[in-house]
């Protein structure tokens, strides 16, 4: 089990269970009793780590999303309440989350260790989201609280990667997008037409950023031996069975 293995292994938990609480129902009530639709009550809870800053700049470290998008949620969020009241509902929300949905787990003293010696050592350079997370001071006494942040940690992580690999191929973060899941993501993540025309090389420019986003993300794994690495990915295997479970459990609209 290599740290590429690792990697290849848990993106799927990393990203999807990871960011899986900013989904939930209760999450949007949470915005509404402060006021805030859902994108100003994202962006002012993912990027207002970094404090107050520009627009420009949040918009800039939320790199796939239209920048439009972000200054208009960033200033809402902004004139809302302060940004400092945004990330503790946004807290605590991703651990109210966690709680319900695999706090009940066994092994999750042992997966926050394992998680957060992971955070240590991944390189914060060039990912401004996953330095201001991983130095923001957010309470976590309980293991499953641990484990949610480590996860919210390395999302940021692997996303800052991603940005680095798409920007070293010569794409754009639209180009990226468009010649990956497409035109309905783009729409999604708040871009509009007119979409601009792809290169020749744009796919393989993708995947090659993709396989990149892999190979940095992987990095900081190195720090735990074989043996904590299988363990790390069987503990996160049970994170994300629970995760399905609830899925299956939760009642359909």
């Amino acid at each position: 089990m290599t740290p590429d293995d690792v990697v290849r292994h848990t993106e799927h938990v990393v990203t999807g269970v990871g960011a899986a609480f900013g989904s939930d129902p209760l999450y949007r009530a949470r915005g509404e009793s402060l006021s805030l639709s859902r994108w100003p009550f994202y962006f002012g809870g993912r990027a207002g780590v970094l404090g107050e800053v520009h627009a420009d700049v949040a918009a800039a470290a939320c790199g796939f999303f239209a920048p439009d998008l972000v200054r208009e949620a960033w200033s809402t969020a902004r004139a809302a309440t302060s940004l400092a009241t945004i990330v503790h509902a946004d807290v605590e929300e991703c651990l109210r989350w966690a709680r319900r949905v695999y706090g009940h787990l066994m092994g999750l003293e042992r997966l926050a260790y394992l998680a957060e010696q992971v955070v240590e050592a991944a390189d914060p350079a060039g990912r401004p989201l996953f330095a201001a997370w991983r130095s923001h001071p957010a309470p976590a006494h309980e293991a499953v609280d641990r484990v949610a942040l480590a996860l919210l940690r390395l999302r940021e992580h692997r996303g800052g990667s991603h940005l680095i690999a798409v920007l070293a191929g010569a794409l754009t973060p639209l180009t990226a997008i468009l010649a990956g899941p497409g035109i309905d993501k783009a729409v999604a993540n708040g871009w509009r037409p007119p979409w601009p025309a792809l290169p020749s090389t744009a796919r393989s420019a993708r995947d090659e950023a993709v396989r990149l986003t892999d190979e940095l993300a992987a990095a900081p794994y190195a720090v735990l031996t074989r043996a904590e690495r299988l363990e790390l990915v069987d503990l996160l295997d049970q994170v994300h069975e629970a995760h399905q479970r609830f899925l299956r459990r939760r009642p359909r609209a």
